[in-house]
C-alpha cells in the first residue's frame, strides 16, 4: 500500500496547497476516513477518503484572487533596486470600473504573486490568497498560457517556424500563430505625414517599418523570460510582449495599471483541464 504524507496529498486533491494543510491540520479541519487530523507530516494511505471540514471549505471559498493589467517595468516580485513592485498598483483608485466588490487589496493578507512575469513584459499576472492558484499556475504542465508578441521587423515563416520546434521540445502542447502586416498606429500617421509631397524636399518615400504579431499557446512550465530566450534563439526579435490569458481566465479590455477581482477561479483555473477534456470550456473575459 502506498503512502505519503497528508499534506501531499491535499495538494495533489486540490483540495488546498501544502502550507494551508499544515494550518487546517492545526485547528483539526481535514478529515481522514471521516476523524479529523491533528498533523499535515502524518503518513496516509493515497486512496484513503480525505476532505475538508464544512469550515475550511468556508474559509478556502473566502480566499481573493485578483487580475491586474501589469504595465512593462515593473517586477511581480523580488524587484532590483530602482524596480517598482507590481504590488504597489493594487489600490483602490486602480480597481477597474466595472469590478463589483469593494476589497483593498492593501488589507488582504497573503495576497502573493501566482507566478513571475518578466520585467519587461506587460499582460496579466494574478495574485491570490488561494495557494492552490500560485501552485497551478507555476507548476501545471497542462495549464494553457497565451502570450503575444510584437516583433520590431516581419518575422519570417522559417523563424515562426524555428520558434515552433523550439517551443515543442520544452513544452507539452505548443501553438504558433502568425499575422502579419501589423503596423502601429502611431507609426502609420508618421509614414502618412511624412509620404506627403513637399516642394523643398526631394527625399524619397518612407516607408514603415514592418511588424508582425506572433500569438503563442503553450502547455508547460514555461516562464516568460524562457520564451523571450526561444524567440531570441529563433532569431525573433521582440518590439513588445504581454500575456493574455491563463488557463480560462482572460485579460480582455482591463487598462493597463487596473485590477479586478478574478470570480470561478475553480471552474476557470483549478478545473480548466477538465473542462479542456470534455470539449466545454468557458472563458471569464474582462470586459467593459
Amino acid at each position: 500500500m502506498k503512502v505519503d504524507r497528508l499534506g501531499v496529498l491535499c495538494a495533489r486533491l486540490g483540495l488546498c496547497s501544502r502550507n494551508e494543510a499544515v494550518r487546517y491540520a492545526r485547528l483539526g479541519q481535514i478529515l481522514v476516513e471521516g476523524q479529523p487530523a491533528q498533523s499535515a507530516a502524518v503518513l496516509v494511505a493515497s486512496d484513503a477518503a480525505i476532505e475538508l471540514s464544512p469550515r475550511a471549505k468556508r474559509m478556502q471559498a473566502q480566499k481573493v484572487t485578483l487580475m491586474l493589467h501589469k504595465p512593462m517595468h515593473y517586477a511581480s516580485c523580488r524587484a532590483a533596486p530602482g524596480v517598482p513592485l507590481a504590488r504597489k498598483l493594487l489600490v483602490p483608485e486602480n480597481r477597474a470600473r466595472s469590478c463589483r466588490t469593494r476589497h483593498d487589496p492593501r488589507q488582504l493578507s497573503k495576497l502573493d504573486a501566482a507566478d513571475v512575469l518578466d520585467v519587461a513584459s506587460s499582460g496579466m499576472l494574478l495574485f491570490s490568497q488561494d495557494g492552490r492558484v500560485a501552485t497551478c499556475v507555476s507548476r501545471d504542465p497542462q495549464l494553457e498560457k497565451e502570450y503575444r508578441i510584437v516583433t520590431a521587423g516581419e518575422a519570417s515563416s522559417s523563424q515562426v517556424r524555428a520558434l515552433q520546434l523550439g517551443l515543442q521540445v520544452i513544452c507539452s502542447q505548443a501553438q504558433v500563430d502568425l499575422e502579419k502586416g501589423y503596423v502601429p498606429r502611431a507609426q502609420k500617421a508618421k509614414a502618412a505625414q511624412d509620404a506627403l509631397p513637399k516642394p523643398e524636399d526631394n527625399k524619397p518615400e518612407v516607408k514603415p517599418d514592418e511588424f508582425s504579431i506572433i500569438r503563442v499557446t503553450i502547455s508547460g512550465i514555461v516562464t516568460s523570460t524562457i520564451l523571450r530566450e526561444v524567440c531570441a534563439q529563433a532569431g525573433i526579435l521582440i518590439y513588445s510582449f504581454s500575456r493574455l490569458r491563463i488557463g480560462g481566465i482572460c485579460l480582455g479590455d482591463l487598462p493597463t495599471g487596473e485590477w479586478t477581482v478574478v470570480s470561478c477561479v475553480d471552474e476557470l483555473l483549478l478545473s480548466y483541464r477538465t473542462h479542456s477534456e470534455q470539449g466545454k470550456v468557458a472563458f471569464w473575459t474582462f470586459c467593459w
